[in-house]
């Protein structure tokens, strides 16, 4: 994907309204049960779910989380944590770090086809990068 000089400054509709689109493909290409873009504060950015949920709590966790299993990345001879994965019952949660401020959640089930989200995974996490 090639970026215009335009794009860098999109109005926060246009934003709103790509970041949209992005996740709902993530969403659809995976066959997801939700998707979720978040601040690595714990700020929600964004959020695709079927079911409605706590937000701000479950985004706070996934924060706490993702910050816990990068300290820890950094106590096993500074490795980057790529991904953490939490099984819940018949749900699996998948938390990826973006870049320095963002991170990425995904919620699956044994009907998602995580392989495909996984091809694409880098190219997806850029475009959401772009527009935050």
């Amino acid at each position: 994907m090639k970026l215009k000089m335009d794009e860098l400054e999109l109005p926060k509709t246009e934003k709103v309204k790509k970041l949209a689109r992005i996740m709902n493909l993530i969403k659809k290409n995976g066959n997801l049960l939700g998707v979720l873009y978040a601040y690595r504060d714990g700020g929600l950015i964004a959020e695709n779910f079927k079911e409605k949920i706590d937000f701000d709590n479950f985004t706070s966790m996934c924060a706490s989380v993702l910050e816990s299993a990068i300290g820890l990345s950094h106590t096993m001879g500074d490795r980057k944590a790529a991904r953490i994965i939490a099984e819940l019952g018949t749900q699996t949660i998948v938390i990826t770090e973006c870049d320095e401020k963002t991170f990425l959640v995904l919620d699956l089930n044994y009907e998602s086809n995580f392989d495909v989200i996984l091809e694409k995974m880098e190219d997806y996490i850029r475009k959401l990068i772009f527009l935050y």
